[in-house]
C-alpha cells in the first residue's frame, strides 16, 4: 500500500438504515432518538438506553447485521454527558488486521513501511467522547489484550512509540456474532468479554417485530423524501407482502428495497405488489401455512404418528415460508442442523408428503433474457387454489 493511502482517514459510515433526524424523535410517533419501533422489545431497549446513557458504563450491543446497532450507540452518545465530544465508529471487520492497530491507536513516523508521518488514532480522536468498536468479534487476540488495558486504565502506546498516551473515552462495542460461543471456542478473551458486557443490549431481528414494519416503512419513505426523492405511498397489498417477508438483512435491507422502488418507481408515486423485487414476491407467494392443528378424537382415537408427521410438516413449512425458502435460514429458525433438515425434506419427498409442494420441482437455470412469473399481480390477490398437495396443510 502506498504511503499516501496509509495517511488517509477512512470515511465515517452513515448511520444504519432506520435512522431519521434526531430532532424528529418523539416516542409518541414510535421514534426514539432516530430508532423506529413500538414493539415491546424495542420499548424495553429504549428504556435501557435512557437509564444507561448518562453513565460511563461499557455497553455491548448484539444483533444481526442491519438491525441498527450503530443507531443505538449514537443514541447512547447523544444522551450522555459526552455529547459535546466526538462519536467515533471503528468498523473492526472492514479494516485489514495489520492496519487495525494503527487505525485505533495511531502510529509514529517510520513505524512501518508506508508510515511517512505520525498519525493520530481513533481512540485519541474520541478523547472526551465515545468510540464504537463495531464487529468487535473480528479483533485479533493481540489487539484484544491492548484493548483490555485501555478499558482498565485508558492507557496505550501508538504503534512504534514507547510513550504512553492516556484518554478519557467511553467504549461501546457491537457484534453480530454470539460472543459467548467465541469465548467457549477460545476465539475471544473471556476477561475482555465480561469487561465489555457490563450492560448488554440485544437488538431483535425485523422478522421478530413485524408489527413495526408499517411504521418503519413510513419513516424511511419520509426520510427519502427529505433527501429530495419523490414521496411514495405503499398499497395495502404491497404492505402485506413487506410484512410477510423474512428480511434476512433486517432494516437495512428494507431501506434498500424502498429506495430502489422510489428511484425506479412509477410516475404515480405508488408502490404496489407488482413493483416489489421478484425475490420478495416469490418468497411470499405460496401462502401462509398456519400452525393451528384442529383435530377431534373419535371413538377410534387418532393415528398418533401420522398426526405428529403432519405437525412436523406444518412447522417446517412455516420455517420455509419465513426464510423465503432458504433452507439454511429455515434450519436456524428450527434450531436444527442444516443436514438434519435436508435429510427430513429428502425423506418427505420420497414419502410424497404435501410439504414437498412448497419446495416445488428442481428448477432449471433461466436462459439469457428469460424471466420467471412470480405469480404477483397489481391487485394483490392470492392464488385461487393452493398448489397440488398443499391443500391438506391448509385449514
Amino acid at each position: 500500500m502506498e504511503g499516501g493511502a496509509m495517511e488517509r482517514m477512512p470515511i465515517e459510515r452513515e448511520p444504519a438504515a432506520s435512522s431519521i433526524p434526531p430532532d424528529a424523535s418523539t416516542l409518541d410517533e414510535g421514534v426514539f432518538e432516530g430508532i423506529i419501533g413500538q414493539h415491546p422489545s424495542m420499548l424495553a431497549i429504549f428504556e435501557i438506553i435512557r437509564r444507561v446513557a448518562p453513565t460511563d458504563a461499557t455497553v455491548l450491543i448484539s444483533g444481526e447485521s442491519g438491525t441498527g446497532k450503530e443507531l443505538v450507540a449514537a443514541a447512547l452518545h447523544r444522551l450522555s454527558g459526552r455529547a459535546g465530544g466526538r462519536f467515533i465508529p471503528v468498523h473492526c471487520g472492514a479494516i485489514p488486521e495489520e492496519l487495525l492497530e494503527s487505525e485505533m491507536f495511531g502510529h509514529e513516523r517510520g513505524a512501518f513501511t508506508g508510515a511517512i508521518a505520525t498519525r493520530v488514532g481513533r481512540f485519541k480522536l474520541a478523547d472526551g467522547g465515545t468510540i464504537l468498536l463495531d464487529e468487535i468479534g473480528e479483533m485479533s487476540p493481540k489487539l484484544q489484550v491492548k484493548l483490555l488495558r485501555v478499558l482498565e486504565d485508558g492507557r496505550f502506546e501508538p504503534v512504534g512509540s514507547v510513550l504512553t498516551q492516556q484518554v478519557d473515552v467511553r467504549i461501546i462495542a457491537a457484534t453480530n456474532r454470539t460472543l459467548d460461543e467465541a469465548v467457549a471456542a477460545r476465539q475471544f478473551r473471556e476477561d475482555l468479554f465480561y469487561r465489555l458486557r457490563v450492560v448488554p443490549i440485544e437488538l431483535p431481528p425485523l422478522r421478530r417485530r413485524r408489527e413495526d414494519i408499517p411504521l418503519i416503512v413510513t419513516g424511511l419513505l419520509d426520510q427519502l423524501a427529505e433527501k429530495g426523492l419523490p414521496r411514495f405511498e405503499v398499497t395495502p397489498a404491497a404492505m402485506e407482502m413487506l410484512e410477510a417477508y423474512s428480511w434476512p438483512g433486517n432494516v437495512r435491507e428494507l431501506r434498500n428495497v424502498l429506495e430502489q422502488m422510489v428511484v425506479l418507481g412509477r410516475a404515480e408515486q405508488v408502490i404496489d405488489r407488482c413493483d416489489l423485487p421478484p425475490h420478495l414476491t416469490a418468497a411470499c407467494d405460496p401462502g401462509e401455512v398456519p400452525l393451528a392443528m384442529p383435530w377431534q378424537f373419535g371413538s377410534a382415537g387418532i393415528d398418533f404418528y401420522r398426526e405428529m408427521e403432519a405437525i412436523e410438516d406444518r412447522i417446517i413449512a412455516q420455517a420455509l415460508r419465513l426464510s423465503g425458502g432458504n433452507k439454511k435460514e429455515a434450519a436456524r429458525l428450527l434450531h436444527v442442523n442444516r443436514t438434519t433438515l435436508l435429510e427430513k425434506l429428502k425423506r418427505k419427498r420420497a414419502q410424497g408428503s404435501p410439504l414437498v409442494s412448497l419446495l416445488g420441482p428442481p428448477r432449471a437455470p433461466a436462459t439469457l433474457g428469460e424471466t420467471r412469473d412470480t405469480g404477483a399481480d397489481c391487485l394483490g390477490t392470492q392464488l385461487a387454489t393452493p398448489p397440488p398437495g398443499l391443500a391438506s396443510l391448509l385449514p
